[in-house]
């Protein structure tokens, strides 16, 4: 039997085809091991995006019920608000009333004051005039009584001023 270059070339190609397999096959272990190759890293991918996951609805539940407790919250809040303006524009009607009370209570007290200062002037004024006579009246009975009779000395001593 007689080679030919030509299948010399496909001999020597077919073993390096086969050797190239031989390379690839290995490669392709490695890769699919899954300890160390393309498999582990696939693998605890996998594991993450399922950790991932279940965070998520996790994450996913806890919101759902804040957002319920955030909703319950502002509705109080809204409610309280409209308590407090309530009360607030009610303090102010009372606060009005009050000044407005005080205001006029004031004007009566002045009012009054200066009733009663008059009257009490007025009084002060005849209590003067009162004395006044009573000095002139004394005054004409101790100048009748100096006339009439020798001075005497008063029963009770009056004090010293």
């Amino acid at each position: 039997m007689s080679f030919e270059p030509t299948d010399i070339a496909i001999i020597l190609v077919s073993s390096a085809a086969c050797v190239y397999c031989f390379v690839l096959s290995r490669r392709l272990k490695a890769l699919q091991n899954t300890k160390d190759g393309l498999g582990a890293t696939i693998l605890a991918m996998s594991k993450s995006i399922s950790a991932m996951s279940s965070s998520t609805q996790e994450t996913r539940s806890h919101v759902g019920e804040m957002a319920g407790r955030l909703a319950g919250l502002l509705e109080e809040a809204n409610a309280t608000c409209a308590r407090l303006e309530t009360v607030q524009s009610s303090l102010e009607t009372t606060q009005q009333s009050a000044v407005d009370q005080v205001t006029n209570t004031q004007t009566e007290l002045g009012i009054m004051m200066r009733i009663i200062l008059d009257q009490s002037k007025s009084r002060i004024v005849e209590m003067t005039n009162m004395m006044q006579e009573f000095r002139e009246l004394t005054e004409k009975d101790v100048e009748r009584g100096r006339a009439s009779a020798p001075a005497r000395r008063p029963a009770i001593p009056y004090p010293a001023e």
